[in-house]
């Protein structure tokens, strides 16, 4: 099921015929010569599709959108904080829909901040590099550790800036006991125009005579026409030719993406029963003018189905997902969604917690774009309101410092896995972190990195975060 640009429109018209017998006429006034009219159109677009749309429409603060000199601040100066940390906006719609198509301008190495135990001092360690990027090109590998960027050490306070530019050198560092120094390795990248397809790793694993399909699955992205779902379909085209009697799904740095992605994946997934028969993958809940407008007009626009569409049906009975703190929302999507169908084992960390989603709202020039929470989603049997994240069947812990490479099994959530599948039972895995986690206080999550976590459809479809 799609949720086209379209019939939003019409939804919002058709919304607004009927409340527009219980509003008085409203005469907007400009009560301040400082703001353009651009501005106040801007803003008048926030307002419109914030009070029709928004989850919580009912609890937004009362603010003069006419006093209001910058439409992001008069953005957030209406979301309800009490509920929301994921409603967002920005006057970058290009950048955002190249993301969208996954053909993002990149280095193509996925950073994780760390801050040291100093609290002032930063390092990056790679989480994944996309085949064929920059990354790749200069020799960057999952696991490597950047200490510095241009030759300049990290800090709280440049480390973000140092990150975003366009063209730098990298200078790695190398674990030494319980201290971090340089290597003497250093990279120069240049961002260019990547296809950021997110199955980044796939392999077929002999784990004692069983044949095991591993997916390393980075963002529900289905790219310009749904090329990257074209590729999952090669990839288990040949899982189905390899025979894989089991499936590990690796969402560890998955942060979400697209819906009609995550409703691909699961059909490709689910037994073929559940898929044949279009069972409900979730359903959605709107704010209450928004649900009863869609109960009468679009019913089926209330939840998402198994879709027999995909190319490929594996047909399974049991599927591992690996996860972390970083699997958000339409990663969970994907492991609730089907857990009402099959048996499904969830190794590593708890997840995020994200079952809210939100429209893809751009404006009429395709310069601003907001991206407000209008809906949360729960599963088939009603399973929603996990705040507190999925929790792991099997616990253990990501250790990005004593990282082996995607696919390998010596990774510890990888060969829990394998012992299931081969002999039924889990292997005793520590769950604390190494003496070399230590040296970290924590993670940073840059506010720009933390608008990843979101299940989007671009230009203006349904998503969810």
């Amino acid at each position: 099921m799609k949720h086209n640009f379209w019939v939003i429109q019409l939804f919002a018209g058709l919304l607004l015929l009927m409340t527009a017998c219980e509003k008085d006429e409203e005469t907007i006034v400009d009560g301040s010569d400082k703001i353009d009219a651009a501005t106040l159109a801007t803003n008048g677009w926030i307002k419109d599709n914030m009070e029709t749309f928004y989850l919580w429409n009912d609890r937004m603060p009362d603010v003069d959108e006419t006093q209001e000199e910058d439409p992001a601040l008069y953005f957030e100066k209406l979301l309800y904080t009490d509920e929301d940390e994921w409603s967002w906006i920005t006057d970058d719609y290009s950048s955002l829909a190249a993301d969208f198509s996954g053909v993002p301008v990149t280095m193509g190495f996925e950073p994780a901040f760390y801050l040291f135990s100093d609290n002032t001092s930063v390092f990056i360690v790679v989480k994944y590099v996309y085949p064929n990027s920059p990354a790749e090109e200069a020799g960057l590998k999952r696991g490597d550790i950047i200490l510095e960027i241009d030759n300049t050490a990290m800090t709280t306070d440049n480390y973000y800036d140092l990150y975003s530019g366009s063209s730098y050198s990298v200078q790695l560092g190398l674990l030494s006991g319980s201290s971090i120094g340089l290597s003497g390795a250093s990279y120069d990248l240049t961002a260019r125009v990547v296809s950021t397809d997110p199955s980044v790793y796939h392999t077929v694993l002999d784990a004692d005579g069983t044949k095991v399909g591993y997916l390393a699955y980075v963002e529900f992205v289905a790219g310009d026409d749904d090329k990257f779902l074209s590729s999952m379909d090669e990839i288990f085209d040949d899982f189905k030719a390899e025979g894989i009697r089991d499936l590990v799904v690796d969402l560890r740095y998955n942060p979400g993406g697209e819906i009609d992605a995550a409703s691909y994946l699961a059909s490709t997934i689910a037994p073929a029963s559940v898929v044949t028969n279009h069972e409900t993958l979730i359903n959605l809940q709107f704010n209450d003018d928004v649900q009863a407008a869609y109960e009468y007009y679009y019913p089926d626009e209330l939840y998402y189905s198994f879709t027999d569409t995909t190319t490929v049906n594996m047909n399974l009975g049991t599927v591992y997902f690996l996860t972390t703190s970083g699997t958000a929302s339409a990663s969970e999507l994907l492991i609730t969604g089907l857990a009402p169908y099959m048996n499904v084992v969830q190794i590593g960390e708890a997840t995020y917690g994200k079952y809210t989603g939100m429209y893809v709202l751009p404006d009429d020039n395709e310069e601003w774009c907001m991206l407000p929470v209008v809906m949360k989603y729960a599963n088939a049997n009603g399973y929603t309101d996990f705040s507190d994240g999925l929790q792991p069947d099997y616990e253990i812990l990501d250790d990005l410092l004593e990282t082996v490479p995607f696919g390998d099994p010596a990774d510890p959530m990888l060969a829990q896995a394998l012992s299931l599948i081969t002999t039924g039972a889990p292997v005793a895995t520590a769950s604390v972190k190494s003496a070399k986690m230590k040296l970290i206080s924590r993670e940073l999550n840059p506010a720009k990195m933390e608008l990843k976590r979101n299940l989007f459809v671009p230009h203006g479809k349904v998503i969810s975060e």
